[in-house]
Parts: structure tokens; sequence; C-alpha cells
């Protein structure tokens, strides 16, 4: 695996479509195409604002985004079943957002819930953002506890990838799928080698 960082984009940058975030990704894309990457994978649901400027770009196979799961999670599951979206900010998550993963969008498919106001947004919504473990496991109990207490859910996102430690654990709570960025790689892109993630 070869890695590229995003250079000079923050948390709150990558949630909006800024010039500059483009213009960063598609540089860290381009980088990993000219180390001889055969994919390019991102860890940040928001990407997916970008997934179609880098695919275009460098004209490889590319996953920027668990979101991305969102129409094959739609057919497989249920019409009178949400998908539930388990995001870093659940303002933030836009239907820019939603339809560059889901064209034909069925917002009335889907449920979002967040961990904003939180402690634990507060510490990696920063510049210098800091991961406290625990304290985003903790967090997302709790809102596995409130705001995903339903038996209308067919399968769960994770979009942050900061949740995918705790994916195993969201799927006993809910006790639905859960996906992520992670499990995306594995289910669409594997066997392919050298598998970047920027």
């Amino acid at each position: 695996m070869i890695e590229e960082v995003v250079e000079g984009v923050s948390v709150p940058d990558i949630i909006h479509d800024l010039p500059h975030v483009r213009e960063a990704y598609l540089q860290a894309a381009r980088r990993l195409k000219g180390r001889g990457c055969s994919a390019v994978v991102s860890n940040c649901g928001y990407s997916v604002l970008y997934h179609n400027l880098i695919r275009e770009t460098v004209s490889l196979p590319t996953l920027t985004s668990s979101l991305l799961l969102l129409p094959v999670l739609a057919a497989i599951t249920p019409p009178n079943q949400k998908i539930a979206i388990i995001c870093f900010d659940a303002t933030a998550l836009s239907d820019a957002h939603l339809r560059s993963a889901w064209p034909q969008l069925q917002a009335d498919r889907i449920t979002k819930a967040g961990i904003e106001g939180t402690e634990a947004w507060r510490q990696i919504n920063t510049p210098d953002a800091v991961y406290d473990w625990a304290l985003i496991g903790a967090t997302l109990n709790q809102l596995c506890e409130s705001a995903l207490r339903t038996d209308n859910i067919g399968a769960v996102i994770v979009e942050c990838c900061a949740f995918s430690p705790f994916v195993h654990t969201i799927q006993s709570r809910l006790r639905r799928p859960v996906f992520d960025i992670i499990s995306a790689v594995h289910a669409l892109l594997l066997p392919q080698s050298n598998s970047p993630v920027m």
C-alpha cells in the first residue's frame, strides 16, 4: 500500500467543495499514479465530492467514500427500510454529497446520525485534530442507543474512517449489517494490488 497525504486540508475543509481542497486531492492522486498505484482510495466519506474528478483525472479505479455503497445497499435492502449513515457531522452531509454517491438519490431511504456537538466532534473538528479513541467509542455507543434505535433500518454505512474500529460494536448494538470504507475496499477493489490511501 502506498500512501499520500492531501496536504493543506483540514477535516472542516474536506466537508465543503472548496477549490483548494479539490486541487489538493488531485495533486495527491497524481502523485499516487506517478508512484505506480493501480487504484486510489480515500479515507474520508465527505471526499465523495471529489470522486468523479479524481477518477477522471487519473483514469484509475477510484473509491473515495463508503457512501458509494449507497446504491448497492438500496438495491439489496427492502424498499420500506432505510439506510442509516453514521457520520462525523450529519448537518454537513448534504444532498450534494449523497448525489455524488447515488445520482438517483432516494432521500426518503436515508437517515443520518452524526456526532456533531459532542466533545469527540470538537476534538476532531480542528486543524490539529485529536483522536481520543475511548471517547469516540463511547460517543458512538450513545448515538446507537439514542438516534438509531429503530426497526426501520436495513443497513448502516459508517462515513468516517475514525469510526471504522467500532464497526463490529455498532453492528452488534444495532443488529444490522454495517459497512465502512474498509469493507468497501474489500468488496470493490481487492484483489487490486498497491491500493493506496490518501
